[in-house]
Formats: structure tokens, C-alpha cells, sequence
């Protein structure tokens, strides 16, 4: 039961043994004896029962609605017996219009003035309207502005509360929004920093392989008789040191020494042209990835031939779709079938993957994408993670839900940057 109803009870109770002790006081005057103390008596006592009862379950809104009938009601009958519309106890009519605006919902406030008006007409029409109709129409209408002022007030209060609740609603959102892409920032900081290390050292290792490799250059050449050896390693020490370089952004990303992904970058400014029904090629080169390594797990793909362009380049589009078709074969311990599938509705690029593991029977769904949570006894916790994160940063979002049968399908959403074109046979 809400607190502010709690005190309502308590103001009304408090204001029936004021009525109480003045009917006492003034019944000489009053000229009614004794009972307006039963009157106030009764009153009281079945305002105390609604206070007493109002915890019980399945009791509180019928003590919510009791309440100020039992106020209307304990009132209009001290009026009755002190001269009518004339008697001083017609402030506790007035009093009913007040208490219901700090607990009952504005409807109520209706009810309770109008109430108090047909009350009022009541126990007049009972006692006789013989010279009371300019009282009553006065009375009436003082009433009915009363209600009228006091539901105004109390709509626009309960506006302002509304719209600074949902004011609070969206701050708290945004708080969330906020704290949690701090999180993110921090531990993104720290791994660029551990990768940061890593790369200086596969530098350092870098030039140590090559001094090695001038060494045993001239013995390697006069046993083999052929330099194709040797051709093959200076062509993965200069890749390791690419790769380093990159990574410590010695170089400008997209030059002309770049590698491998400088060409599948560019083909971003593009749209692709694709065969109807055929897959986009960064979803082919993903499962070509992981089927190499994984071959045990059948893919199934489905696309509506469209390949839009992207924020998100090719090659970073293949490695966050790896991530997650990793995470597909790894339920799936290796052995069974995943899909993946591609369509474009509302200028937005889908993906999704779906596998038939445990689903999320080992793992607390809820926190899948978070740093540093996995279920895996070597993993690290961070592929969804950093899968989150490259989609997030480019206006993405994901989502995994259980599939109905078995498995789970995980939903990526990227905006495209223009309209897309429909595949046409090549």
C-alpha cells in the first residue's frame, strides 16, 4: 500500500476525532446531545478497520475505495444533525475533495466532489430545502469549483511527474549506455596495450628471424640446392612484420604495403554485383575459414543476393562473422549443421547464424557479450565481446535468442550507406 494513502487514513482519522472532540465541546450549543460522538465514533472505527486491513492481500483496494465513503459518509451525517448546510462540519466535505487528491487517481477526485455534493443534497432534501436553496446552491457550487481546482492542479502535477519520470527513465538509460561503453573503452585500452606489447616483441623477433635466416642461408642453399625454402620463409617473416607494423601503426592503413586486406577494404566503396540467391563474399570467406579448420560441421547458406555497401569493411565483416561461426562450431562440438543468412530490409544489412548446440544451457545468455565471461575452459572471453564492439562502433547491433527446437541464432543488424542494388546474373 503506497505511504501517501497510508497518511490519508491517518489525516482522515486525525480529522473525525477533531469532529469528534468539537461535537463534545459545542453540543450544547449544537443542541444535539450524544450523537454526533456515535456518529464520529462509527466513523472513525470503520476508518480504523480500513487502515488495519489495508495490508491484507486482495484488501487494499477495497480499503482504498471505503475510505473516503466512510469520510462522505461520517460527514454528511454530522451535517444532518447540526442544522444542515448551516453547520460548521460542511469543512469536512471540503476537507474529502483535498485528502482525495493525494491518494486516489484523478477519476477519484471526481467521484469523491460529486459525491460530497449528492451527499450534501441528501441529507438536506431529508431534513427539508424549506429557505435553503440559495445555502445549497452556494455550498454546491463553491464544492464543485473546489473539485474542479483541485483536479486541474492534480493533472498538471501528475503530468510533470510522468514526463520527469520519463525524463529519469531515459537519464538512467543513457547512464547505462554511458557506464557501459566506459567499461568497454577501458578494456579495449587494456588489451591494445597487451597487443601493443605483443607486436613490439613480434618485431623485435622479426629482425632476430632474419639475421637467423642470413646465417643459415648459405648451408640450406648447398644442401637443398634450391632457394624455394628459404623463399617461403623471408615471404612469412615479411608478413609477421606487416602484421606488426600494423598493429603499431608504423604505417598509414590502406598503403600500398599493406597486405592481403588492403584490396578486400577497398572493394568496400563499391557495391558488389552478385548472382541471384548467391552469398555475400565475406560470408563465403568466413565459412571457407572455419569449415578448413572444422570440417566436420556442414554449413547451410541462404541470402536474398543483395550485398550492400557498408560502413564495416570485407575483411573486418569476415573476422567478426569468424568469431561467431566459431562460437557455432564450438556448441556444436564440432560435429552437425549451421547456417548462415543474409537479406536486406529497411536499409539495414542482416546476418544470421544458427547452430544446433546446447544452446544456452552452459551460459547465462544475459551475459554473453560481455567482457571477460566465457564458458570454456581455455577460452578468454572476449571474441563476442570484440564481435559487439566492431558492430556497435559502426551503428550495428546483435542479438542471440534460443532457437525453438535446438541451438541458438545470433542476429547482426548494420546500416548500409546507401540503397541497396539487387543482385544481376554476372
Amino acid at each position: 500500500m503506497d505511504r501517501v494513502f497510508d497518511r490519508v487514513l491517518l489525516a482522515r482519522h486525525f480529522a473525525l476525532s477533531l469532529g469528534a472532540v468539537a461535537a463534545y465541546v459545542f453540543r450544547g450549543e449544537l443542541r444535539i446531545g450524544y450523537v454526533a460522538l456515535w456518529i464520529v465514533g462509527a466513523s472513525a472505527t470503520l476508518n480504523f478497520l480500513a487502515y488495519v486491513f489495508r495490508t491484507r492481500h486482495g484488501m487494499a483496494n477495497l480499503c482504498m475505495i471505503a475510505s473516503p465513503l466512510i469520510g462522505v459518509g461520517g460527514w454528511s451525517a454530522l451535517i444532518a444533525v447540526t442544522a444542515g448546510v448551516s453547520s460548521p462540519f460542511i469543512a469536512g466535505l471540503w476537507l474529502e475533495v483535498v485528502l482525495s487528491a493525494m491518494a486516489l487517481k484523478l477519476r477519484g477526485i471526481v467521484l469523491v466532489g460529486l459525491g460530497s455534493v449528492l451527499a450534501l443534497w441528501a441529507q438536506q432534501l431529508w431534513l427539508g430545502m424549506a429557505g435553503r436553496w440559495v445555502a445549497m446552491s452556494l455550498q454546491s457550487g463553491f464544492l464543485i469549483g473546489m473539485t474542479l481546482a483541485t483536479y486541474l492542479v492534480t493533472r498538471r502535477w501528475s503530468h510533470r511527474q510522468a514526463a520527469l519520470s520519463q525524463e529519469s527513465l531515459e537519464l538512467s538509460e543513457r547512464l547505462d549506455v554511458l557506464t557501459r561503453q566506459l567499461e568497454d573503452e577501458r578494456v579495449v585500452a587494456s588489451l591494445g596495450e597487451n597487443v601493443a606489447r605483443l607486436a613490439h616483441g613480434l618485431k623485435n623477433t622479426v629482425h632476430s628471424l632474419r639475421g637467423f635466416v642470413s646465417l643459415i642461408e648459405p648451408k640450406l642453399v648447398d644442401q637443398v640446392g634450391s632457394p624455394a625454402a628459404l623463399q617461403g620463409l623471408r615471404s612469412a617473416i615479411d608478413d609477421l612484420e606487416s602484421l606488426a607494423l600494423d598493429t603499431l601503426g608504423s604505417r598509414p592503413r590502406g598503403s600500398a604495403g599493406e597486405g592481403p586486406g588492403a584490396s578486400a577494404r577497398a572493394r568496400t566503396a563499391e557495391p558488389t554485383k552478385m548472382a541471384p540467391g548467391a552469398i555475400p563474399p565475406a560470408i563465403e570467406r568466413a565459412i571457407g575459414e572455419v569449415a578448413a579448420s572444422s570440417p566436420g560441421v556442414c554449413w547451410e547458406t541462404k541470402s536474398d543476393g543483395v550485398c550492400p555497401r557498408l560502413s564495416l569493411s570485407e575483411s573486418s565483416l569476415a573476422e567478426m562473422l569468424v568469431i561467431l561461426m566459431r562460437n557455432a562450431v564450438e556448441a556444436m562440438d564440432g560435429d552437425g549443421r549451421a547456417s548462415a543468412e543474409t537479406w536486406v530490409t529497411d536499409r539495414e544489412f542482416h546476418v544470421m547464424i544458427c547452430d544446433e548446440g546446447v544452446g544456452f544451457a552452459r551460459v547465462d545468455a544475459a551475459r554473453i557479450f560481455d567482457a571477460g565471461y566465457t564458458s570454456k575452459p581455455q577460452g578468454s572471453g572476449y571474441g563476442l565481446f570484440l564481435a559487439r564492439r566492431i558492430i556497435e562502433e559502426h551503428g550495428g547491433s546483435i542479438t542471440a535468442q534460443a532457437r525453438p527446437e535446438r541451438g541458438v541464432m545470433v542476429e547482426v543488424s548494420l546500416p548500409v550507406l546507401a540503397p541497396p542494388e539487387s543482385a544481376t546474373p554476372g
